[in-house]
């Protein structure tokens, strides 16, 4: 409306806020107008038991290495593959599933992902073929690598930009409890005398375990049934109405106030270049996808990420074969007795000491120890569970307190060469005890793992052009996994070979990240301001 005032000749325009808020609005703006509050952190507890699947999926092969030895008559070899299992799976699928999450919504993903991984772990609870069990493994692997990546993603599109970081960081340290699960069902199952008969078969207690392990799952199953899909998925797809009533009942549990008091009248449909067809579309990402890759080894970016790699596979080398190797040690370690096994009087049996007579007598690199049928099941003491929940909490709470720690380039470096040069020392210090020193390394190893692989994430944010960044990450969690396989496989070899070895191989390897990190902490490359061509 606009108002002629004569006296000063000034012409005043009034604008009703009605009109502003009649304006179609596009999802940030929508989502803004929802607030914070009780849906956000409901919709974080629903998905708790899909994000413990997850860190179950990837944890709990290991509590089994003793208990089903005898089942499957496992070998090192074996023992290597069942723990890398997941692994190859999440390598092996990625190309797949990068295609596929394109192009379904999430939920329905997530939703079959959950399925899938459930009823393979109902199902390898049941199997007596160690390569059923095996390919079972794999295909949680799969499923790990794909639909359960969306997780984060659809958590995020529900968050106001203001308060989306914040979710994350509390969100991520709540989930990363999902890692300890496995510890407490171990300790309350597998040292117990329980099984159950199915079809005339004799199943022992670590199927029993399985079988619980496969709770989140199905849980989180029937929990994402009533979740919605996300409202930005929702509007991307052309359904206005359905993504306007979500954010009015959002506005609503958040407020306490009613539907239509919520301020977005209308929302904006994202704009789409239909005129592309899906066929071109998908050269154009492949496209742009390879474009990134030759831009990361341009020589611009080459040697700073190729150093991140490097840094990368050596700290998963290091981290995840300790994490997953630690409770089947300690295992060996109560399993030796030192009446028959230790003669000498004047010292007592350091780790290696006891770790060698598990490892070399029981012949486990060749199939004639089971052949004969001389296998022995190990003795499990409950307090091995209590060790590896130890383990787990320490890298949890450790590497959360000093990611609030490392804000700055300087704490960065403090913080890396700190948590280096204390696993280092408890590397050296492993073989002048026995249950400590291998609690003390394998924590600390833990905790540098994840808090040095939060930092490379961050620092490939510093010198990598935001353009590249999702690309150099993916690569970045294949080298890791990479990595994870590669020391699973050669840790119990040299385990065998030479024990205190071992262990002086992991200092080296530490020894170097300090080095190589400490180099990147000092380096002064940015990320440049302007976009690559």
């Amino acid at each position: 409306m606009v108002l002629n005032n004569v006296r000063s000749s000034v012409s005043v325009i009034h604008i009703n806020d009605n009109d502003v808020k009649e304006q179609p609005a596009d999802f940030k703006t929508a989502l803004s107008a929802t607030g914070f509050g009780a849906y956000n952190f409901l919709l974080v507890l629903l998905l708790i038991p899909a994000a413990w699947a997850n860190a179950i999926d990837l944890t709990k092969e290991t509590f089994l290495l003793a208990s089903a030895e005898c089942d499957f008559q496992m070998t090192l070899i074996r023992k290597s593959l069942l723990v890398s299992a997941v692994y190859i799976g999440m390598m092996s699928s990625t190309f797949f599933w990068s295609f596929v999450t394109d192009r379904i919504q999430r939920r329905p993903l997530f939703l079959l992902g959950l399925l899938v991984d459930a009823l393979c772990n109902i199902v390898s609870s049941l199997v007596e073929s160690f390569y059923v069990f095996l390919l079972l493994k794999f295909i949680t692997g799969t499923i790990v690598g794909g639909p359960f990546t969306l997780l984060s993603p659809y958590l995020s599109e529900f968050q106001s930009m203001k308060y989306n970081k914040k979710i994350a960081t509390w969100s991520g340290f709540i989930f990363s409890w999902g890692f300890i699960i496995p510890a407490i069902l171990a300790f309350n199952i597998l040292p117990q005398s329980w099984s159950f008969i199915l079809f005339e078969r004799v199943y022992p207690s670590w199927r029993i375990y399985l079988l619980l392990c496969s709770i989140p799952s199905v849980v989180g199953f029937f929990t994402m049934l009533f979740l919605p899909e996300s409202p930005k998925q929702l509007m991307e797809d052309g359904q206005l109405t359905k993504a306007h009533e979500l954010l009015k009942r959002m506005y609503v549990i958040n407020t306490r106030m009613p539907a239509d008091t919520y301020p977005i009248k209308q929302l904006k449909l994202p704009v789409k270049n239909i005129d592309v067809e899906p066929a071109k579309t998908d050269i154009k990402k492949f496209n742009q996808t390879w474009s990134d890759i030759k831009a990361l080894f341009d020589k611009k970016y080459l040697t700073i990420f190729f150093i991140l790699n490097v840094l990368q596979f050596l700290i998963m080398v290091g981290c995840n074969t300790m994490r997953l190797w630690a409770p089947h040690l300690f295992i060996i370690m109560n399993n030796f007795d030192y009446s028959i096994m230790w003669n000498s009087t004047n010292n007592s049996p350091g780790m290696c000491d006891c770790l060698t007579p598990g490892i070399i007598t029981s012949g486990l690199m060749n199939e004639t120890h089971y052949a004969n049928q001389t296998c022995v099941q190990w003795y499990i003491n409950r307090n091995v569970y209590i060790n590896s929940s130890i383990i787990a909490s320490s890298g949890i709470g450790f590497s959360f307190i000093i990611g609030l720690f490392y804000t700055t380039k300087m704490k960065k470096r403090i913080s890396m060469t700190f948590v280096y040069i204390f696993t280092v020392l408890c590397t050296i210090a492993t073989n002048w005890g026995q249950v400590v020193p291998l609690l003390m390394l394998a924590g600390s190893i833990v905790v540098t793992g994840r808090i040095t692989s939060n930092i490379i994430i961050v620092t490939n944010t510093n010198v990598i052009p935001a353009q590249l960044r999702t690309t150099a990450i993916g690569i970045l969690t294949h080298v890791g996994n990479f990595g994870c396989i590669i020391g699973n496989f050669i840790f119990p070899i040299i385990l065998q070979i030479h024990c205190t070895g071992t262990f002086i191989a992991i200092g080296s390897l530490l020894t170097i990240c300090l080095l190589i990190s400490y180099w990147i902490m000092r380096s002064k490359y940015q990320a440049p301001e302007t976009s690559v061509s």
